[in-house]
């Protein structure tokens, strides 16, 4: 007979030891911070997680630290550009630097925060780990920002819900239950616990940054949901995924793809007493970094490079993947150019129209729609001139690409005009910004 906890659940055995970590493991976690000055030396600028749910915009998410896990804050200050001594993207082959801006967060900003601490609570866990978890999730609880809110959920083969999102630090400490497995104790569902932080998260009023948490030391063997669809239902509402794995019985791939894929943060930990430093880690990097924006020139799967050249110290680089091919439903620009007040597409729009010949072939049923749009810029004082405008260049683009063998009816062309201004139209910048060419995915 398989054993089973009280609640009639398969029960995974437990081994209550930790295991050596591997030969040259060095965790990493930040503990302190210092301001960024002409003294810092043998620090680098780390690259925690990449955030390409926008494809025409990538977010770099970078934290400068040394090997104590000292923070360095400070490094955006125009005084230090040249610190930032490589920001390349590399995609097919190509290697290409990027023009970039890049801003600081610290635990000083007001923005608030929306957490889903998601904690494994299956057999395998055993008792105290449990009760440590919990320890780490009361930890969290004590050092957040007043603004901040979480919601607490346990998980074996079941998800549970023990605290709904809440600012209130009182009611959190209140309603954790540090009982170790009680109640638990079963499989493992990591989908499931996920989707249930998403569902906890995504009706959150006022949060811009909504991230879940989740903690695991097995791999998922019992989940309702696939990885794909809670993946997919994630980045869909903008929800970030900071996975913690613990051990050597996971998959690392399996939370490394979700984490990646949404923008979220991966650590991989050994020894149960790195429980706090774990959690505490992911929530500074949270509340604390820099991020770098920039605009790729192509769609899939690409790889950044970021070397920072501290003042005093050697050159660190670190290097990070991402694929920022288009989900049905997004929206990403189309780099074509044309004359002013022309719709003849130019000959220095082929590399975007090879990138979006690429994705066609790729995907054999994706489906398109080619968005026009212009300024408010009108000098014939024709109401509808720059809607026909944009049309002509709209059917341009599919033009091009039906030339190139693909099917009239994979592309729509929709001119838009001036109608869905994405600045200010009152400014130059806002004008450049407002005049583009963008396609949206329908069909995938």
């Amino acid at each position: 007979m398989p054993n089973t906890n009280q609640t009639g659940s398969y029960k995974e055995s437990s081994d209550p030891n930790d295991k050596p970590a591997p030969t040259g493991y060095k965790p990493m976690f930040i503990r302190s911070t210092q301001p960024f000055g002409q003294s810092t030396t043998q620090s680098g600028a780390y690259i925690t997680r990449v955030n390409a749910n926008e494809p025409s915009k990538v977010r770099v998410y970078a934290h400068i630290l040394d090997s104590l896990g000292t923070y360095y804050a400070g490094a955006a200050d125009k005084k230090w550009s040249s610190v930032w001594c490589e920001v390349s993207d590399e995609f097919d082959g190509n290697k290409r630097p990027m023009k970039f801006k890049v801003v600081e967060k610290t635990i000083r900003d007001t923005e608030p925060h929306a957490l889903a601490i998601v904690m494994d609570h299956s057999g395998s866990m055993g008792e105290d780990r449990a009760l440590k978890i919990q320890q780490a999730a009361e930890f969290i609880i004590n050092k957040k920002k007043d603004e901040d809110a979480i919601t607490l959920i346990k998980y074996d083969d079941k998800t549970k819900t023990e605290v709904s999102l809440t600012t209130s630090r009182p009611d959190l400490l209140t309603r954790l239950q540090k009982n170790g497995l009680t109640g638990f104790g079963g499989y493992t569902a990591i989908a499931d616990g996920i989707a249930a932080g998403v569902k906890e998260l995504i009706n959150a009023k006022g949060y811009e940054r909504k991230a879940i948490i989740v903690f695991t030391d097995g791999s998922d063997n019992s989940s309702k949901l696939s990885k794909d669809s809670v993946l997919t239902f994630a980045k869909r509402n903008g929800i970030a995924v900071c996975a913690v794995d613990f051990g050597y019985g996971i998959n690392e791939a399996y939370l490394r793809d979700i984490a990646t894929s949404t923008g979220g943060s991966y650590t991989r930990i050994y020894g149960t007493e790195e429980f706090d430093d774990a959690f505490d880690d992911v929530y500074r990097r949270l509340r604390n970094y820099y991020v770098l924006e920039y605009t790729p020139p192509d769609y899939g799967m690409h790889k950044v490079t970021l070397k920072l050249c501290p003042p005093n110290g050697k050159p660190v680089t670190n290097e990070f993947t991402y694929d920022n091919t288009p989900d049905i439903g997004s929206i990403a620009l189309l780099n074509v150019y044309f004359d002013t007040d022309k719709s003849v597409v130019k000959p220095e729009s082929k590399p975007a129209l090879d990138n979006i010949s690429t994705l066609l072939k790729a995907f054999p049923n994706m489906k398109i729609e080619v968005r026009g749009h212009t300024d408010n810029t009108n000098k014939t004082k024709d109401l509808e001139y720059n809607k026909k405008l944009s049309q002509k260049r709209a059917d341009a683009v599919k033009q091009e690409l039906t030339k190139r063998g693909f099917a009239a009816e994979r592309i729509t062309a929709t001119g838009y005009g001036e109608s869905v201004p994405i600045a200010d139209n009152t400014n130059d910048e806002g004008k450049a910004l407002n005049r583009r060419t963008e396609f949206a995915i329908l069909a995938k």
